[in-house]
């Protein structure tokens, strides 16, 4: 019921941009109202997925599936949100599948790119990669970016539900700290695991979660 006029109001404004030159004050107007569509859109996915994990309605549907596809559909999803950032993309010469519910895990990672474009000044590095970890049997996502880091307060918390980390930036956008828990849930239905950290090597944030490479045959890990 929600869903369905609010991709109306996405569909419709998004029409209304592309008729409307963009240095009309009307524009502004359309492309307001697309990205608050938009974002309620994503708010009403991310509460549906939540209340289906918790409430164990949520079935997962484990196949093997290309890494690389699943990153590029989270990628292309999230340059049409947000163009004004660029998203560095890095995945293994070779083919790697990985046992996932491929629309759920593109739903992690498009909530973890979503929290980088938050927090990461439009120009700064926002990267996405995966790796195989052959000693651990796992195949390893990164979300990182090159913005603002974490306080230490806020590390053991970042996943928890409707935590919002005190030191988003002022112009950060709307949040109301579910993207993350969701994010924890999805991975660990899958068996993996999910965590986030300061960047080492200079300003910035990294999440990393690990998932199984193997699985059941009836879909368990």
């Amino acid at each position: 019921d929600l869903r369905t006029p609010l991709a109306g109001m996405i569909g419709t404004s998004k029409m209304l941009m592309g008729m409307t030159d963009p240095g009309d004050p009307r524009y502004s107007l359309a492309e307001g109202i697309h990205k608050d569509a938009d974002w309620l859109h994503a708010l009403v996915e991310n509460i549906l997925s939540l209340t289906r994990l918790n409430d164990g309605g949520l079935m997962l549907t484990k196949n093997p599936e290309a890494a690389e596809e699943v990153i590029g559909e989270a990628v292309s999803h999230m340059a049409k949100r947000a163009p004004e950032h660029e998203i560095k993309v890095s995945v293994p010469d070779e083919l790697l599948l990985v046992p996932m519910d491929a629309k759920l895990i593109e739903q992690v990672l498009v909530n973890l790119l979503d929290n980088s474009v938050k927090h990461t000044p439009a120009g700064n590095e926002i990267a996405v990669s995966v790796a195989e970890d052959k000693g651990a049997r796992t195949a390893v996502f990164s979300v990182s970016n090159r913005g603002e880091g974490i306080p230490a307060a806020d590390l053991p918390h970042l996943f928890e539900m409707f935590y919002a980390s005190r030191g988003k930036r002022a112009d950060a956008g709307q949040s109301i700290g579910l993207g993350l828990a969701i994010c924890e849930s999805i991975v660990k239905a899958h068996g993996g695991s999910i965590t986030a950290r300061n960047r080492a090597d200079g300003p910035g944030v990294e999440f990393l979660f690990a998932l199984p490479m193997e699985a059941g045959a009836d879909g368990t890990v």
